[in-house]
């Protein structure tokens, strides 16, 4: 049985995070989430209620079987091997992206012998779509937009917190 890990913050989980999800799916057997922290970045929303929003996402597209959803704490690379999966999968929309993307590859390659996949959103309309344009949205109270960007449970979190 093949297995991934798919590495992010998810903070929220979008449709272009969906998307990526769909693609591994269809290449592999099982796909673990991991929810982690970026030191670099505050979390706007709590990660256990994002965490029960995915799995809701998960059960509306008959695919919780197939995913296993986490939060970790640590090295990326080390929590894909604790859960013996052979690769890490991450979406790319942008050059930039990949810059920083095939940064992370390399040191999950060097110090944990484990290899990244890259990811394309499949549809242009999701191509721009990331969590930090949810969180601009979520910020200007552009719940319209918002709409359009999440899955229906994700969305009815953050509008079940809407200042």
């Amino acid at each position: 049985m093949s297995k991934v890990f798919y590495a992010g913050c998810f903070d929220p989980f979008t449709n272009g995070h969906l998307d990526v999800l769909k693609q591994a799916l269809q290449r592999f057997d099982k796909v673990v989430i991991g929810l982690g922290i970026n030191d670099k970045k505050k979390r706007y929303f709590d990660r256990t209620k994002m965490i029960a929003a995915i799995e809701e996402v998960l059960r509306q597209h008959n695919i919780q079987d197939m995913v296993l959803c986490l939060a970790y704490d640590h090295y990326t690379g080390e929590t894909a091997l604790e859960n013996k999966c052979e690769c890490i999968i991450r979406g790319i929309k942008n050059k930039g992206e990949f810059d920083y993307e095939l940064a992370l590859a390399n040191y999950n390659r060097q110090h944990y012998q484990i290899n990244t996949l890259f990811f394309l959103p499949s549809s242009p309309e999701l191509e721009n779509v990331s969590s930090t344009l949810a969180r601009e949205l979520y910020d200007e109270n552009d719940f319209k937009a918002l709409k359009k960007i999440l899955p229906k449970q994700i969305f009815d979190l953050l509008d079940s917190q809407r200042p």
